[in-house]
């Protein structure tokens, strides 16, 4: 994988993550006090995530070209490690979630 599409996937994760995020504040506002509490302890976690997504994307896109063969296999497997746990976080929210309205 290039650096060009290794950033262009990251990107898309931050910009996929970011979307969620809106839409959790946007309904976060409607929610009973115990929920709200729930949604914003969530929001706050997969911030944190996307933060580390951004934190990576900066990484790699400061890697200068020529040294791009001798690191790509270390920050794509960082990036993966990070992309998990954004995933992970977003998995405990939604069974969190489900779980205060059923």
């Amino acid at each position: 994988m290039t650096k060009d599409e290794l950033l262009s996937k990251i990107q898309a994760t931050i910009d996929e993550q970011q979307t969620k995020l809106t839409e959790l504040k946007n309904k976060a506002i409607n929610e009973s006090n115990e929920a709200i509490s729930d949604i914003h302890a969530a929001i706050d976690e997969l911030e944190s995530r996307v933060e580390q997504a951004k934190a990576k994307a900066l990484e790699i896109a400061d890697t200068a070209d020529d040294k791009w063969d001798e690191v790509k296999d270390s920050l794509e497997a960082g990036w993966n490690d990070i992309s998990a746990k954004i995933e992970k976080s977003w998995d405990n929210f939604t069974a969190s979630v489900k779980s205060l309205f059923s």
